[in-house]
């Protein structure tokens, strides 16, 4: 059968396997590879069993991939791939995000629930299997990406390195070749906006040094963020988001750290008062007190 199985009904035809094959199935598509490692790591399986789910994913969903002798690994056929049941690219970013869930192919929970704002397509599920797959095999894409703050949408030269949620959108971090002479190469970039993408096919290694995360200064900087309630809320404004961020009742200040590349989604995200003139008639939950010296991250 080459229609796309419900995860209810893959369990009819292989009952327990259904959650190997899921994964399998998952791990090829947005990772790209699926090694008989990754089945012990995930369930347990000794190597003739891991091979034994090969073989049962194989009389589902044969074309999906071919052995890579030289990598010791199961490659994805992007040609013939076809789908074995359907996984949106939310749930697909969640999982590689906080580990593959069953439970969120069943469609179950176990409480009412509804995320509210969900956006249709908002991602297009090819466009994200293809960075996250570049992501794990650390590949160079060439991207159109719209972007709110600049007008080159001409195509980019990005290799995706690490996977981000600002709680509303998913964002990658990436390395930008094309750049130029950019003081700044390392980049957030949002999955959404990305309009086409694809991988570059190149003779050179995987994770040059200069294009790696670990090379990446302001990821990999801490920094302290020192916030107190906004002085323009009342008291019984204050009260709420006291509860929201967890401070004492009669708490006006909060201290943290966070990486100095995410410092401005988060003043964003949290309505931060960076000092800016024209930002003065909008609503802020707290004020940053070290605006100073934070200031080159604000950007």
């Amino acid at each position: 059968m080459k229609g796309v199985y419900s995860y209810a009904q893959l369990q009819n035809e292989v009952g327990a396997n259904a959650e190997r094959l899921a994964y399998i199935d998952f791990k090829l598509r947005f990772s790209g590879v699926v090694k008989r490692r990754d089945l012990f790591d995930e369930f347990g399986l000794a190597e003739a069993a891991a091979s034994r789910m090969m073989t049962l994913y194989n009389s589902f969903r044969k074309d999906n991939h071919f052995y890579d002798r030289k990598a010791k690994v199961n490659s994805i056929s992007l040609d013939t791939y076809t789908p074995l049941l359907p996984i949106d690219s939310e749930t697909a970013l969640g999982m590689l995000a906080h580990g593959f869930n069953k439970n969120k192919l069943q469609g179950r929970p176990l409480v009412s629930y509804r995320k509210i704002g969900r956006i249709p397509n908002q991602l297009d599920e090819k466009i994200v299997s293809l960075i996250t797959r570049a992501l794990y095999n650390q590949q160079a894409i060439r991207c159109c990406y719209i972007s709110g703050n600049s007008t080159n949408h001409k195509r980019r030269e990005l290799i995706p390195l690490a996977l981000m949620n600002d709680g509303r959108n998913w964002i990658f971090r990436a390395y930008e070749r094309s750049a130029g002479d950019s003081v700044t190469k390392f980049k957030n970039f949002n999955f959404s906006r990305v309009a086409t993408a694809e991988i570059i096919e190149e003779d050179e290694p995987k994770g040059l040094v200069h294009e790696s995360l670990a090379n990446d200064t302001l990821w990999n900087l801490q920094v302290p963020i020192s916030l107190e309630l906004h002085p323009k809320l009342t008291e019984e404004q204050k009260k709420p988001i006291r509860k929201d961020f967890g401070l004492a009742p009669e708490a006006d200040e909060l201290l943290m750290t966070e990486s100095a590349a995410l410092v401005w989604i988060l003043t964003k995200q949290w309505n931060v008062d960076v000092g800016k003139e024209s930002d003065q008639d909008l609503f802020f939950k707290f004020k940053l007190k070290n605006a100073e010296m934070l200031k080159e991250f604000l950007q």
